[in-house]
């Protein structure tokens, strides 16, 4: 049995290191840029679906997974006559494998690292969406499809099986299937674990989709009134996810705020490095996130200081660690266990499909959930 995994272009090395780490019996196949395959050990259909989840859960560099069913070349892919052949195809490979579908997610491979020449992740294509719909016209269950289905980008359910269809190259498809669960986690509701964010035209900057991707992967539950801590604001765009939330924000950066966040009543400007504020402006901070382009060790001792402050109410931070060098993966579980020991007892990392040459942490103070590293 294979295994098949999206990851961001260029994270690849840092990628099959970490598999080797966490899944040793599993060996690298086929692969493209931000696409490989793995070869499963010999054990049950059951077991290999609990790896697919794992890959997800536990990987940081893993953005989706699905056990592959089989794959479909075409040598044309334009026409309708094109795609309703390749969808006859894999609704054959999904017959042959008695798999029984309940929602469909039709993607591609991410061909650039994001913010290169403008390229953000979407895995879509006016292509891929004719081949979406030509799919669930053409299901041998129909009924079986779930709720919503002609709309491509739909949350997938708990308990619902999906079919995955990656388009790796033009005309060559890989498919797979993987289940739905409450404790997945949220990548796994969206084809290619793309949550289909759209940045907003007032939006000041990129960190936008950063941060707006990151709560809602966290789950932090921010609602009107919290006051949050936003370190190395500048211009803002991680202060307008918060602000949308109805939160209170200190931003914190010796650079300009965009006058679009500056000037909006719930918002504070601390004009300063994090070092030269005063700690008591803070007492009220439930939340903090923090994008400093700066080496993970620096970031880290600046939120130490604060999360040890017990005049800061701190439930939890979200917040980017740089890999100038993708060597500098290795040190990720320490930096995890590090959290650990300031009180966080919930600290998942993850490269999250709107991330850079970087990886989003989330650090909680509460129960532990799916996901911790």
């Amino acid at each position: 049995m294979f295994l098949f995994s999206t990851c961001q272009v260029g994270a690849e090395t840092v990628f099959k290191k970490e598999v080797l780490r966490l899944f040793p019996s599993f060996r690298l196949s086929f692969s493209r840029p931000g696409f490989l395959t793995f070869k499963a050990p010999e054990q049950t259909p059951e077991q290999t679906m609990d790896a697919v989840f794992q890959f997800v859960n536990r990987s940081v560099f893993a953005r989706t997974a699905a056990l592959s069913i089989g794959k479909v070349q075409q040598e044309k892919s334009e026409s309708t006559e094109d795609f309703t052949a390749i969808a006859d195809k894999i609704w054959e490979i999904a017959e042959q494998n008695r798999v029984f579908v309940n929602r469909i997610h039709v993607f591609r491979r991410d061909l650039l690292p994001p913010g290169v020449n403008g390229f953000e992740p979407t895995g879509q294509t006016p292509e891929l969406q004719i081949l979406y719909n030509i799919l669930v016209e053409r299901s041998p269950k129909p009924k079986f499809l779930g709720t919503n289905h002609h709309n491509s980008q739909q949350q997938a359910l708990p308990e619902e099986t999906v079919m995955s269809v990656v388009e790796v190259d033009p005309g060559n498809y890989f498919v797979g299937i993987h289940t739905i669960s409450a404790e997945s986690p949220i990548q796994s509701y969206y084809p290619g674990g793309i949550l289909p964010l759209e940045i907003p035209d007032n939006a000041v900057s990129r960190a936008w989709l950063k941060f707006e991707e990151g709560i809602r992967w966290a789950g932090f539950p921010i609602v009107e009134g919290d006051c949050c801590l936003d370190i190395g604001a500048s211009p803002g765009g991680g202060s307008q996810v918060l602000l949308a939330r109805g939160a209170t924000v200190l931003g914190v950066d010796p650079a300009a705020i965009d006058p679009v966040v500056l000037n909006h009543p719930q918002f504070t400007h601390l004009q300063n490095r994090i070092s030269q504020t005063k700690r008591m402006l803070y007492r009220n901070v439930r939340w903090l996130i923090a994008d400093m382009n700066v080496a993970p060790n620096y970031t880290l001792e600046v939120l130490e200081e604060l999360a040890n402050r017990k005049e800061i109410p701190l439930c939890g931070m979200l917040f980017t660690l740089k890999l100038f060098q993708w060597q500098l993966a290795d040190h990720l579980p320490s930096y995890a266990e590090r959290l650990r020991c300031w009180g966080f007892n919930d600290v998942r990392i993850k490269q999250l499909a709107f991330n850079r040459q970087e990886v989003m942490v989330a650090a909680s103070r509460q129960l532990s959930v799916a996901g911790s590293q």
